[in-house]
């Protein structure tokens, strides 16, 4: 047996270990499909202004990315398009939202969302900035 090291392993190692993974994950994890969602808006020649894509797994979103064009920031965008995602993952029966963001990015704004920080990855990926997780309990009626 040896250890080995490599910058940049080709893509047949690193699916085989991915694969591993998800093999044991799928032993302990609940069965059931993940699915992607969007939720974006267009102007009138379908130009997208801003967007945000992320993951359902049974209960949980995991928003991957939220993106509004610079000249649409602080219009309201970003709040209506996170507005929208909640109200229609609720009918999937959703009720946790989940998330990461770095501190250059929307902290405050998550904040203002109404979700908290429930863990940080200091000097990530590099000195001065820090990867942000962050989480939102959705109730139902």
């Amino acid at each position: 047996m040896s250890v080995q090291f490599m910058i940049n392993p080709p893509k047949s190692i690193r699916e085989v270990i991915y694969k591993g993974l998800q093999s044991f994950n799928a032993r302990h994890l609940p069965e059931g499909e993940v699915y992607s969602i969007a939720c974006f808006e267009q102007d009138a020649q379908f130009n997208v202004l801003g967007g945000l894509i992320g993951e359902v797994f049974k209960t949980t979103l995991f928003v991957e990315y939220l993106w509004v064009d610079e000249t649409h920031r602080a219009s309201g965008l970003g709040r209506a398009l996170m507005s929208e995602m909640e109200h229609q993952v609720r009918k999937l029966g959703v009720c946790d939202l989940c998330l990461d963001t770095y501190t250059f990015q929307a902290r405050e704004f998550y904040i203002r969302m109404g979700f908290e920080e429930v863990g940080r990855y200091s000097d990530f990926p590099a000195q001065g900035i820090d990867k942000i997780f962050m989480q939102k309990r959705l109730s139902h009626p």
